[in-house]
C-alpha cells in the first residue's frame, strides 16, 4: 500500500543527485586546472603551499557564507579540497613534533592539510627546523612560544637562514579552541606571503637587560602593535636579552618603525623570522 504513495521528496532527492554531479564536474575540472598550474610551478620553481591564497580564499567564502552550514563544516571541506590541490602540485610532506599543552600536533597537520597527508614525526621542534632547512620535509610544524623564557626552536632558525614561520594553526579559531590556547606555527623554506590581514614574527638582541615592560613601552613610542612571546638570555646568560614578538601587520626588518624600535635599544639586532594571516576567530557559537 506504501508504494502507491506518491513520494513528495523525490523531487528534491533529484535535485540534489543533480547538484552532487555538478559539484563532481567542478572538482574534476578544479583538479585539471591545479594540474596545469603544478607544471608550470615545477618548470620555474613556485611553491605549493600558499597560506595566505588560502587564507584570502577562505576569508571571502566566509563573508558571503548563509544559510544553515557550520562555518567550521565549510573550512574543513575547502580545507580538504586545498590539501588536496597542494598534493597535486608535487611531492608534500610536513614534519611535527609532541606540542605539549597547546594541542595535538598530528591533529593540527591532518586538518590542515589533509586526512591522508604524509606526516613525519621527529621528537623536538629543534629537530623540525633542521629537517625543513634541509629540505627533508616540505613544512613543519612547531609550537607557539607562549611566553616561554628559553630560546628553543625560534633560536635553531639562526642556523637555518632559509627557514620562515609562514602560518599558523588552527586559522580557524572556535571559541573552544581560543579558550584552551590551541596553536601552532608552521615553518617552510618558501618566503612568507601578505594576505591583508597578517601578523609578523620578529627576534630584537638588545645588548643590555631589556625587560618586557620598558620593550613594551618603547614599540608603543614607535607605533609598533607589538606582544612578546618570548625573552631568551644573552648567550652569556648575565646580559643582554633577545625579545621574540609577535607584531599587528607584513613587517619586515627595514620598516622604519622597526629601525626606530632598534635605535633606542641600543642598535639591537634584528631578524625577520617571518608572518601569517590573521586567524579568523568564530565566535557565532559564543
Amino acid at each position: 500500500m506504501m508504494a502507491n504513495v506518491p513520494d513528495s521528496l523525490a523531487p528534491m532527492r533529484r535535485e540534489i543527485d543533480s547538484i552532487d554531479e555538478s559539484l563532481h564536474d567542478l572538482l574534476m575540472r578544479r583538479a585539471d586546472i591545479v594540474g596545469e598550474i603544478g607544471r608550470q610551478k615545477a618548470s620555474d620553481g613556485g611553491p605549493t603551499f600558499r597560506p595566505a591564497r588560502e587564507a584570502q580564499l577562505l576569508r571571502r567564502l566566509l563573508a558571503r557564507h548563509e544559510g544553515a552550514l557550520p562555518k567550521s563544516f565549510l573550512v574543513r571541506l575547502w580545507r580538504e579540497i586545498v590539501a588536496s590541490s597542494t598534493r597535486l602540485q608535487g611531492s608534500f610532506s610536513a614534519g611535527y613534533c609532541p606540542i605539549e599543552g597547546q594541542g595535538d600536533a598530528l591533529r593540527l597537520a591532518n586538518s590542515q592539510f589533509g586526512l591522508d597527508a604524509n606526516v613525519v614525526r621527529f621528537s623536538s621542534a629543534v629537530q623540525v627546523i633542521s629537517a625543513v632547512g634541509r629540505g627533508d620535509v616540505s613544512v613543519g610544524i612547531v609550537p607557539l612560544p607562549y611566553n616561554s623564557n628559553s630560546p628553543e626552536w625560534w633560536e635553531e632558525m639562526q642556523n637555518a637562514p632559509k627557514v620562515r614561520i609562514v602560518a599558523r594553526l588552527p586559522w580557524f579559531v572556535s571559541s573552544a579552541d581560543a579558550e584552551e590556547g590551541v596553536g601552532a606555527f608552521v615553518v617552510s623554506t618558501g618566503e612568507p606571503e601578505e594576505s591583508g590581514e597578517d601578523r609578523s614574527v620578529l627576534t630584537f638582541a638588545c645588548g643590555t637587560d631589556v625587560s618586557r615592560a620598558r620593550f613594551a613601552e618603547l614599540a608603543r613610542e614607535n607605533k609598533l602593535a607589538s606582544d612578546t612571546q618570548a625573552v631568551a638570555l644573552g648567550p652569556d646568560q648575565l646580559c643582554g636579552r633577545k625579545h621574540l614578538v609577535d607584531v599587528a601587520g607584513f613587517v619586515i626588518e627595514d620598516d622604519p618603525r622597526v629601525r626606530g624600535l632598534a635605535t633606542l635599544l641600543g642598535d639591537a639586532e634584528v631578524r625577520f623570522l617571518g608572518a601569517y594571516a590573521a586567524p579568523f576567530v568564530d565566535l557565532s557559537d559564543v
